[in-house]
């Protein structure tokens, strides 16, 4: 599936309109269709926002994966044992990974993590 239909399917799915995703992203209904139909492509701002809208990875929108569902780089190759390489991590993980990435709120949410953690410990 192109980039252009999976974006024609997650707006589908989730019942919304072209006039309202366009909105969403801050285009024109007609540039949005434009995506749609492949005929142009959405700046890397309005991708990172349409996989907010849809609550989907970049990744996951663009298409990128290997057959471990993530996209790794060669150099992660050799980090193939180690628990901590991205292989290593499940849908679950990778996406709040990517809310995180995407997020402007990322000291609030590392100032959570770093209570809750400390918190946890005490226990």
């Amino acid at each position: 599936m192109e980039f252009y239909e999976r974006i024609k399917y997650l707006r589908r799915a989730s019942n919304l309109t072209q006039e309202q995703v366009a909105s969403f992203i801050g285009v024109k209904r007609v540039a949005y269709t434009a995506y749609e139909a492949g005929r142009t492509s959405p700046s890397l701002e309005n991708v990172v926002k349409l996989a907010k809208l849809y609550n989907v990875t970049t990744d996951t929108l663009l298409g990128c994966y290997t057959s471990a569902g993530a996209a790794v780089t060669n150099a992660e190759d050799e980090y193939n044992s180690d628990r901590f390489s991205i292989r290593a991590l499940n849908n679950e993980e990778r996406e709040l990974i990517a809310i995180y990435r995407t997020s402007d709120k990322k000291e609030a949410i590392e100032s959570y993590i770093k209570r809750t953690l400390i918190n946890r410990n005490k226990k």
